[in-house]
C-alpha cells in the first residue's frame, strides 16, 4: 500500500515536472555550495518539481506558513529527497518539532536572511540550498521578484 503511494506521488510529479515554472537560477556559490532562486513557486507542486530535479544534498528554504499544511506522504517525500529544511518568516512552533522529530533536520527562522544563514551551515560541501517558497508572497514582501532579492542579498552576505 505504501510503496503504491508513493508510486502515485512519484508518477503525479513527473506528470507535472513539465509544467513547472522555469524560474530556477543560481545567485551564487558560496563556499562549495550552490544557492538556487525559485522564488517563483507559489504552489508547493512547483517546489516539489524543483527539488526532484536538483537532487541531493539540498537543503530547502520554505515558507514558514507551510509548516502545518506538510503531510505524512511529504514526510516521506522530504526525508528521501531533501537532506535539510529551513521555515522563514512565521512557523507554527510544534509543527516545526514534530516535522523534525520525524525526519531531522528541521529548523525554524524569523526571516529569511536568518533561514539563508542557517542553510549555510546544514549544507555540505557540494550541496545545493534551494529558496523554493512554495506560497505567494508574503513576510513582508509585495511578490516573488522582491523576494528574489531579499534572498540574492542575503546569499551575497554569505
Amino acid at each position: 500500500m505504501e510503496l503504491q503511494r508513493r508510486s502515485e506521488m512519484a508518477q503525479l510529479l513527473r506528470a507535472l515536472r513539465g509544467h513547472a515554472p522555469d524560474g530556477l537560477r543560481t545567485v551564487a556559490v558560496v563556499g562549495g555550495v550552490e544557492y538556487i532562486d525559485d522564488s517563483r513557486s507559489t504552489f508547493l507542486d512547483a517546489s516539489l518539481c524543483a527539488i526532484l530535479d536538483l537532487g541531493k544534498p539540498l537543503v530547502w528554504i520554505i515558507d514558514g506558513s507551510m509548516a502545518k499544511a506538510l503531510d505524512q506522504r511529504m514526510l516521506e517525500f522530504m526525508r528521501e529527497h531533501v537532506d535539510g529544511t529551513v521555515f522563514f518568516g512565521p512557523a507554527d512552533a510544534a509543527a516545526v518539532d514534530a516535522l523534525d522529530a520525524a525526519i531531522g533536520g528541521v529548523y525554524a527562522a524569523g526571516d529569511l536572511r536568518t533561514a539563508v544563514f542557517a542553510a549555510r551551515e546544514l549544507a555540505c560541501l557540494g550541496a545545493k540550498v534551494l529558496f523554493s517558497p512554495a506560497c505567494p508572497s508574503g513576510n513582508g514582501t509585495a511578490n516573488h521578484a522582491e523576494r528574489a532579492v531579499e534572498f540574492k542579498r542575503a546569499v551575497l552576505d554569505l
